[in-house]
Formats: C-alpha cells, structure tokens, sequence
C-alpha cells in the first residue's frame, strides 16, 4: 500500500487507535478499483469461456483450392500449432460435422457460411498459343477453340456451366479430369485452355501460361468457410481470418 500511496502522492488510509481508517482520497478512489476488479473478473471469464470453445482438433473438408492446401496447412500449423489440423478432399465428412469446417463455393443448407472473398475466374491460354498475344478476348475468340475443363461434379465446373448456360455459350470440351491438379498440369504442359480461379490457384506471371478476361463475359465465385459454428465462434472466426490471410495477404 505504501507502494501505491507514493505512486498516487497521497494518504490513503490512517489509523485510529487499532482501526485503519480511509482517507477521503481512497474514498474517491475505491469505486475506480471496484470497476477494475469486475472488468479483470469478466476479462478472466471471457478467456475461460473462449478456451471451452476452442477445440483441440479440427477438420477442414477442402471443396476448391487443391491446389494450395500444402502451403494453407504450413501456414495454419505454423499460427496454431496447438490445433490439429486434418485435411480431406474426397468423400464428405457426415458423422463429425460439428467438427467439421468446410471450404466451398457452394453455401451448404443447414450451416453457417462465412464469405471470405470473391475471386475472378479469368481464361488460361499457354503462351504458345496465338491467341495469347491478344490484350483482348472476345466470346468469339474461345468458340472455335477446344477446353480441359474438370469434370462436371466439381464445383467449378458448376459454376462454369451455370454461367455459359446464362450467356447461351456453347463450349467445345477435349478433355475432363476430376482432379485440379492434374489439369493445372495439363495446362503447364501447352495441352489447352482452361479457365483458372485467379487466387485458390496461386497465378503466378513466371507460369507457362497468361491470364485473359473475356469481354462481356463476368465469370467470378465467392469462397466460403461453413460449419455448424455461429458466425461469432472465435473458432469460425479464427479460422475464416487464417483462410483470407493467407489467400489475401
């Protein structure tokens, strides 16, 4: 108290007799540390609360961005370390889904889904093609020519077709996979064009291939983060800030 008497550079308290007493200044005072007392106990519940809601492991059922999840799993381990993290691409996960966060461009019916960011889908032409060279693609431009697309069950393609199907845009199909990795190594190779999510992708200018957008032609999609969790979760939130910082540094 002598301590806390010198830092304010007053009396706080003096004694009668046995009996200490308040000084008029530790009168003024107390109502001040009363408010501090309770915003700390509501602080220390506050992390308490939180503690009980973060779970030890999560899993994170990857719908789109493939192609990034080895370096989105580095950056998550390296900020939460305490979680374990699982990753699974194929094969909803049905039984767990409290668990469960789900990185889609498809919001899922019954959960909560969090919009981290809209990215451009913009057409991937290889270098060697002519029509690379041209600053400006127009819908004519890519009707005479033959696509790598994924396969009609992936969500990109979903999206693709419902787009296409707006503008009444009949495409010529070479050839399908199911796995965005390999068309991403089509692609590479000079194989044809194929249409590429700008940022799940990680267009990077040193690739093989350039980056268009078509005239007349928006195609876009928003990726979201959905779960059973409220958007208020600090598990949900924390995890939706990790996706977009790492997709949006």
């Amino acid at each position: 108290m002598k301590h806390l008497e010198q830092e304010l550079g007053v009396p706080l308290f003096y004694h009668t007799g046995r009996h200490i007493e308040l000084t008029m200044y530790a009168e003024s005072f107390y109502p001040y540390v009363l408010q501090t007392l309770a915003q700390f106990d509501r602080g220390l519940a506050a992390i308490q609360a939180l503690n009980e809601e973060i779970l030890p492991a999560i899993t994170i059922y990857s719908e789109v961005a493939s192609v990034s999840i080895p370096n989105l799993v580095k950056s998550f381990s390296e900020k939460h370390p305490e979680i374990q993290l699982s990753i699974q691409q194929h094969g909803a996960t049905e039984k767990a889904q409290e668990k469960v966060f789900y990185i889609t461009s498809e919001p899922k019916v019954g959960l909560t889904n969090l919009p981290i960011f809209t990215e451009e889908i913009l057409l991937a032409i290889p270098k060697n093609q002519p029509l690379a060279t041209k600053e400006v693609i127009e819908i004519s431009d890519i009707q005479t020519h033959s696509f790598l697309m994924l396969a009609t069950n992936s969500p990109l393609r979903r999206t693709l077709d419902a787009a296409f199907e707006t503008q009444k845009i009949a495409l010529k199909i070479g050839a399908t996979t199911d796995d965005p990795a390999t068309l991403r190594s089509m692609i590479n190779q000079g194989l044809g064009m194929t249409f590429f999510p700008k940022i799940t992708w990680g267009y990077e200018k040193k690739a093989p291939f350039v980056l268009r957008k078509i005239e007349k032609l928006s195609l876009s999609r928003t990726i979201y983060l959905a779960s059973s969790f409220t958007e208020e979760n600090p598990m949900a939130k924390m995890i939706a800030k990790t996706l977009k910082e790492f997709f949006i540094p």
